[in-house]
């Protein structure tokens, strides 16, 4: 279960490797507040390639979900796309071996 922690920005100038060692070995994430407001997150490092794997993988099925779209708009089908594609394939072939596909 994800555990947050508010911190002052002064409490982790003067704690700072206390502070790695406390996320490192737990689910904490720490939230770096300056004057009250919060300015920073420190997590460790494998929360944070979790983080950026699901913004990855939201980030790609938008740009799937926003190819389709266009695709639909153009009158384009699967079929049609793989038909284009394999010919495509044919062609750089043809250009880079001088023959056609085996």
């Amino acid at each position: 279960m994800l555990h947050q922690v508010a911190i002052k920005a002064s409490e982790g100038h003067r704690a700072f490797g206390k502070l790695l060692k406390r996320v490192y070995c737990s689910d904490e994430h720490l939230i770096v507040e300056r004057d009250g407001f919060p300015v920073a997150v420190l997590m460790s490092y494998q929360e944070y390639k979790k983080l950026m794997r699901e913004r990855l993988l939201a980030a790609h099925k938008e740009m799937v979900h926003e190819l389709g779209r266009q695709a639909e708009l153009q009158g384009l089908t699967e079929e049609g796309l793989m038909a284009e594609l394999k010919e495509t394939k044919r062609e750089v072939y043809r250009e880079t071996y001088g023959q056609d596909t085996p």
